[in-house]
């Protein structure tokens, strides 16, 4: 890994406020100034606040060491922070937005970029589609632009290695849909290479099944202001800098290139979602309409249609938008559509920081502004298995502060115009201002919610009518096959996933059901029902018959499940294999073979292991480097809650695994990223190393899985 220069990073420190983070540097700040999250997080030394505690003797004491270490990363709010960045295709769509509306970001902030971008170079001198991908023409293009935009020359010697490998691999035409938009959008690609995104589409009755509005609400958000920018083939101002990466990232002449015949150009490694037979036939379609028929009043109506709804959007996020592909691209719409003058666009540009985080490798850009409720509620629900909750008792409080000031209390204002689901209840992947509700998000904030103060007296409980509107919401989300979507109900079949445009992601069209969401959401009601076991008791009790039923149909045939939104087949089975036992089905066939599964993958050091590759490939993929500490924790917490007694000796060798990687200080290292997105995309999850051991070293020794024990560790 190549090094940059960065700054001094004693001067950094996060600033949080309802669940928002912000990185904030200050130049006469003294290292006293920074918490010990903020040391954590960076990469300094924190010795004096998390020092060497004493060697456990046994699982409790482990745990307890893990407890301690862990509730010192709680920031004031009562959530906890941590990277979610792995993204490689992120932060390019950033440094464009700023350049082109002049946009500054600091220069400690573009100092810390360039750091972070030079230490993920690949051993091919480029970048990948994220930080553990092999190069792509993708990941080269966009982020050679980006440090170009950053300053750095071109004959800086890894930026003519970078410029080398994109070259060997057909230059910039050769990036896949999403490159070549920004590129265009920048002015260094002509919009003749870039297939049409036609804004009139957003003027077709939604009861035609391939209206945008039925779109996965990620999918439906991006294309929205792709339809608006490229509807006004917006491009920047053509700079001498622009003119200079024009001739660097092509193998031809800017001027010689033949735009429209390099439309479908896309190298081989990028190609994840081969292109459909009827994309083929729809974009030339396209095209011609855009080029030659769209009259000018259907433009401008479209034009002002998609713009209305990007505004709802803004608005409804507090300007964070639901992701950082759209957040850059809405801002974009908005400094086109006002000249930058608006109010709305100055408020964009303030939010641009809550998607800015900075760790030992630098500044990047993240998946989402933060997993802040959703890391909370996985967070209490492990430090409720324990019996140390006494002791850790202002943590858990506050923790639990949290998932109070998040849970988003009414329904998006006029949200069936813009194809909103409803929210009242629900609770939202990072904070309350950014307020997508999501059905999994939602279950666990809910378990959360209803286990904590069950388990800890000292917590108050919610009140019943949150907790019913929180059912209601997760009741509105179910599919018609059983399962739960994430964001949305499934609003088209599966076949739109042939219209899919991203050639480097898969199951992008429409929302649809997942062993996790289905599985946190029966796991929540079944808890629901022992304190209230009248409320909508018949609606419950379909929803989880035929949520039971649909997580019975998608177990594989090795008696695994693929998880969707982790790494990958431990992920997966915890979820599938935990609701069927919650159930009352822990002596079942579907269980007993998922555990032979599990059993079949541990390592004979105990541990599991398991790589990005598996979601990728859609096969149980080794981890090369052995044993990872989540897997383990994952593997172990499913074989306990199947309470198998010929599983018992795979569970004591997966928790003398962890105990034996237990950092002298109560932390656990973290080898390799743990999440993925669309099949294709590693995204961190860094606080997973740290709760999901808790989870099951408490589950172990207290008495919740019977075969466990407080058993004396080997010196």
């Amino acid at each position: 890994m190549a090094s940059a220069q960065g700054t001094d990073l004693k001067k950094w420190k996060l600033h949080v406020d309802h669940g928002r983070q912000v990185w904030e540097y200050t130049e006469n700040q003294s290292p006293e100034d920074q918490k010990m999250y903020d040391k954590y997080f960076l990469g300094l030394d924190t010795s004096a606040e998390a020092p060497v505690l004493p060697k456990p003797a046994n699982v409790k004491e482990a745990t307890r060491n893990a407890m301690s270490f862990f509730t010192k990363l709680q920031t004031e709010d009562g959530h906890w922070a941590n990277d979610y960045g792995g993204p490689m295709f992120l932060l390019p769509g950033l440094v464009i937005t700023c350049y082109i509306t002049g946009t500054d970001l600091g220069v400690q902030r573009k100092t810390e970029i360039i750091r972070y971008l030079f230490n993920h170079i690949t051993d091919e001198g480029a970048w990948g589609l994220h930080v553990e991908s092999e190069a792509t023409a993708f990941g080269a293009a966009l982020n050679y632009v980006t440090l170009r935009l950053l300053g750095v020359p071109a004959d800086e010697p890894r930026m003519t290695k970078a410029r080398s490998f994109l070259h060997s691999v057909g230059g910039a035409l050769a990036v896949p849909h999403w490159g070549k938009f920004w590129l265009a959008t920048l002015g260094v690609m002509d919009w003749d290479a870039i297939n049409a995104v036609l804004p009139e589409l957003w003027l077709l009755p939604y009861s035609l099944p391939f209206h945008p509005g039925r779109f996965w609400c990620h999918c439906r958000v991006i294309y929205l202001p792709m339809a608006y920018i490229y509807g006004r083939k917006a491009t920047a101002h053509i700079t001498p800098l622009l003119k200079e990466i024009r001739e660097e990232i092509y193998t031809l002449p800017y001027d010689k290139i033949q735009w429209s015949s390099n439309r479908w150009t896309i190298a081989p490694q990028d190609l994840y979602k081969p292109h459909s037979w009827l994309i083929k036939l729809v974009m030339p379609a396209c095209n011609l309409f855009d080029k030659w028929f769209v009259p000018t009043w259907l433009r401008n109506k479209a034009l002002e249609s998609t713009l209305d709804h990007i505004r709802y959007e803004d608005k409804e996020t507090h300007y964070i938008d639901i992701g950082p592909v759209n957040k850059c691209m809405d801002m974009l719409c908005e400094f086109y559509a006002s000249n930058g003058m608006s109010e709305a666009f100055k408020a964009h540009q303030d939010r641009l920081k809550d998607y800015l985080w900075l760790a030992a490798d630098g500044m990047k850009m993240q998946g989402y502004n933060g997993a802040q409720l959703w890391d909370t509620s996985f967070a209490l629900q492990a430090l409720s298995e324990t019996d140390l909750m006494p002791e850790f008792e202002d943590a858990i409080k506050l923790g639990c502060h949290y998932l109070d000031i998040t849970q988003v209390r009414e329904n998006a204002e006029n949200g069936d115009a813009y194809y909103r689901h409803i929210s009242k209840g629900a609770w939202p992947f990072s904070s309350k201002d950014h307020g997508w509700p999501i059905s999994d998000c939602t279950a666990e904030g809910f378990r959360a919610a209803m286990l904590v103060p069950e388990r800890a007296g000292f917590v108050k409980p919610f009140e019943a009518e949150r907790l019913f509107d929180a059912v209601n919401v997760m009741l509105s989300y179910q599919n018609t096959d059983g399962g739960w979507p994430t964001y949305e109900l499934k609003r088209a079949g599966g076949w739109m996933e042939i219209l899919n445009p991203a050639e480097c992601f898969d199951g992008i069209m429409v929302d649809y059901s997942y062993v996790e969401c289905t599985s946190a959401v029966l796991k929540s009601f079944m808890v629901f029902q022992k304190k209230y076991p009248d409320h909508r008791a018949p609606e419950i009790k379909r929803a989880i018959e035929g949520g039971l039923k649909y997580i019975r149909s998608i177990q594989r045939n090795d008696g695994s499940w693929h998880g969707s939104w982790a790494v990958c087949y431990t992920y997966g089975t915890w979820f599938g294999v935990t609701a069927l036992v919650m159930a009352g089905f822990r002596v079942d066939p579907a269980v007993v073979k998922a555990c032979q599964f599990l059993r079949g993958k541990q390592n004979e050091d105990g541990s599991w292991g398991e790589d990005f590759k598996s979601c990728v490939k859609r096969v149980w993929v080794p981890n090369p480097a052995g044993g990872h500490v989540v897997h383990t924790a994952w593997a172990c917490i499913t074989l306990m809650d199947a309470e198998r007694e010929e599983d018992a000796p795979a569970v004591r060798k997966g928790i003398e695994w962890m105990l034996k990687m237990q950092l002298p200080n109560g932390d656990w290292a973290q080898p390799s990223i743990v999440g993925v997105f669309n099949f294709n995309c590693a995204i961190a999850y860094e606080s997973y190393k740290n709760y999901f051991p808790i989870w099951a070293l408490g589950k172990y020794y207290n008495g919740t899985y019977k075969y466990g024990s407080n058993f004396e560790l080997k010196n």
